[in-house]
């Protein structure tokens, strides 16, 4: 019998509301992610890389946001509200979680730290217009992919958004996970609840499965796989989809949003991820539109498990957030080192030049004598030409200019630095 366009929309409505009740009563039951005991210690050793206190320049490269921020972290989870709350205490934060289990971490957290500037409220991402509120900075990390719809979730959030604000959001990406998916399904098969039962089944498909299984390399990327929740929300979730490169671009600009930038620029660097200039897949590539190679980067690597990305309106004026070394302006910008590089001295012999090995996350390399002088004067306060003015071992070298713009541009595709727009 055909369905009415009615029926079909209450059926597809009651579907979606089953959805949402599945996934509220799982976070619920299994409270993700882990909880944090202890903020303090916390933060001595993990960062998120959203986060102001960090990486203020990232998100607003010139400097057009107000000193004390309103954050919301849609989707808080356990810990998440609370960190943010915690890392920056002249802002004000409001966690948003289906889960009442995971607020009440949160709100444990609250009152340990005496957390005044932190709000928590139970809500979906559908609700938040109904507070009338909006904000400069909204995180949403690994929310929108468990959603039946979310178009409408990424709406709403956009709706909140300050026409000066950003949006960091993290999606699942789809190459890695192909094994993760090859599971889910059969666990469906299986008819797997998410108990204690069915989690030993998880575990034991898990330990033997061959060593050519896609999930083998997802697992050695994975965060979550080491406690119950994890694995909950990894092989047994109801409602999970992932996102290449080309969705995410198409998920924004259908819901009236600009991709500011990648979070983290090197996992989609073309130079990254081929070193040699002269590579004939590199020279092609550098020929297309960025968001061709950032395609190219995704498929050849199949090493992002999750996209972040920051998102904005597309009446901002790009002039504030995109950085530009062809002209003349990058000489203005002020660098400064993005956590946690490490720079080290190499020795090479006592009369060899001196050169620096620098680190970050994945990626490392050695700086060469002339690009090693430009960083050791980066301090967040100088200017790039300042900075030439003042490299003394390089004053008389007549390429500075170009090997400066060279180093430089290096240093903001790899993200390695932060640049302020003045």
């Amino acid at each position: 019998m055909l369905l009415s366009e009615h029926q079909r929309k209450k059926r597809d409505l009651e579907a979606r509301q089953y959805r949402d009740d599945l996934v509220a009563r799982q976070y619920k039951d299994w409270v993700y992610p882990q909880p944090i005991p202890d903020l303090s210690e916390f933060a001595k050793q993990y960062f998120d890389l959203s986060d102001p206190s960090l990486f203020r320049r990232k998100l607003w490269p010139r400097k057009i946001e107000p000193e004390n921020l309103s954050i919301l972290i849609a989707g808080c989870g356990a810990n998440q509200a609370a960190h943010y709350a915690f890392t920056n205490p002249n802002s004000q934060v409001l966690g948003i979680d289906v889960s009442d289990s995971s607020l009440g971490h949160e709100a444990r957290l609250k009152q340990k730290h005496r957390l005044d500037n932190l709000e928590l409220l139970q809500m979906s991402l559908g609700e938040i217009g109904s507070l009338g509120r909006s904000f400069d900075l909204i995180v949403c990390t690994g929310v929108l992919h468990h959603l039946p719809d979310p178009d409408a979730g990424l709406r709403s959030l956009r709706d909140v958004l300050k026409p000066h604000g950003v949006m960091s959001v993290m999606l699942y990406g789809a190459f890695p996970r192909v094994g993760v998916y090859m599971l889910q399904q059969v666990f469906r098969l299986l008819d797997l609840k998410q108990d204690a039962e069915g989690i030993g089944v998880v575990k034991r498909t898990i330990d033997v499965l061959p060593k050519w299984h896609h999930l083998n390399a997802y697992r050695q990327t994975a965060p979550d796989l080491g406690y119950d929740s994890g694995l909950v929300d990894t092989f047994l979730h109801p409602a999970d989809r992932a996102f290449t490169v080309a969705e995410i671009l198409k998920l924004a600009q259908d819901n009236g949003l600009a991709l500011q930038s990648w979070l983290d620029n090197l996992k989609y660097s073309l130079s990254a991820t081929i070193g040699d200039p002269e590579n004939p897949v590199r020279k092609l590539a550098e020929t297309l539109p960025a968001a061709n190679q950032w395609e190219i980067v995704e498929l050849l690597g199949q090493s992002v498990a999750r996209h972040n990305f920051l998102l904005c309106h597309p009446e901002k004026d790009q002039r504030d957030y995109r950085l530009e070394f062809s002209g003349d302006e990058w000489l203005d910008y002020i660098p400064s080192r993005r956590h946690p590089l490490v720079a080290q001295p190499t020795f090479d012999g006592a009369k060899a030049p001196r050169r620096l090995m620098i680190r970050r996350l994945s990626h490392s390399l050695v700086l060469e004598s002339l690009e090693a002088a430009l960083l050791e004067q980066v301090d967040g306060k100088r200017t790039i030409r300042d900075i030439l003015r003042t490299t003394h071992i390089v004053q008389d070298h007549e390429d500075l200019l170009p090997a400066a713009r060279r180093f430089f541009g290096s240093m903001a595709d790899w993200d390695h630095l932060q640049f302020e727009i003045p």
